[in-house]
């Protein structure tokens, strides 16, 4: 199974279990244990254990936060402020990052030539039929050039990532893409000239698809997998 296949299945895990641990808090049976919060937990674990791979030091940070607002009154922290806690860890996970450094980037695929724009973040990849993009927390913008696209991996998290295909084109016997959106914001922007089929699969969040593209049936076909959970994905067609 792929890399991203398993983050998609160990996301999805989670959801479920924050969903059965959000329906035994209605019951009777589990009123004693905070559910919810064990539910929330299991979440920011996740979360937290992706970062840590990522060498995130903001995404490690931020859960971490979001815990310890979870449990404001067991750590003793009744009279602090939310707003004071999630700050207090995100600047403890910008001083991390200062200290040992950002993730380094690496070549995902042997013989490509990757290109990436300091201003932003942006990454411009070149010389091979596909792609790797993933964003964990944070906004991000990614720009996608191409030539005789293959495949294509799009993955976000938590946080808001914009990808524009615009420069890129098609391979002749066509391409697939998976696109994957956890709980964040996910914004791709294709060319009007593409032919796209969509198979799409939903949690509670939204797929929005604006405009359409080609219909010329001489055109290769893009197969796009789009797999949302609880955030929202909005596909362009421009």
């Amino acid at each position: 199974m792929k890399d991203y296949r398993i983050k998609a299945v160990v996301r999805g895990l989670a959801i479920i279990a924050f969903a059965v641990c959000l329906l035994l808090s209605k019951t009777t049976a589990f009123q004693t244990f905070p559910m919810v919060k064990i539910g929330m937990c299991i979440i920011l674990a996740i979360v937290l254990i992706e970062s840590l791979f990522e060498r995130s030091w903001l995404g490690v940070c931020f859960p971490l936060g979001i815990g310890a607002c979870l449990f404001q009154s067991e750590l003793g922290l009744g009279s602090v402020n939310y707003a004071i806690i999630i700050l207090a860890f995100v600047l403890i996970g910008v001083g991390l990052t200062l200290i040992f450094g950002k993730k380094k980037y690496t070549k995902i695929y042997e013989n490509a030539h990757d290109k990436f724009c300091d201003a932003g973040g942006s990454e411009y990849t070149e010389d091979t039929d596909r792609f790797d993009l993933d964003n964990n927390m944070g906004t991000k913008t990614q720009y996608v050039n191409i030539k005789n696209l293959r495949e294509g991996n799009i993955d976000n998290a938590l946080g808001q990532l914009t990808v524009y295909m615009n420069g890129t084109t098609i391979a002749p016997e066509g391409a697939k893409l998976d696109i994957d959106n956890g709980l964040g914001q996910l914004n791709i922007y294709f060319p009007k000239e593409f032919r796209v089929v969509f198979k799409t699969e939903n949690g509670l969040g939204k797929i929005n698809i604006h405009g359409e593209g080609s219909k010329d049936e001489n055109q290769p076909i893009v197969y796009a997998n789009v797999d949302n959970g609880l955030g929202s994905t909005d596909i362009y067609f421009e």
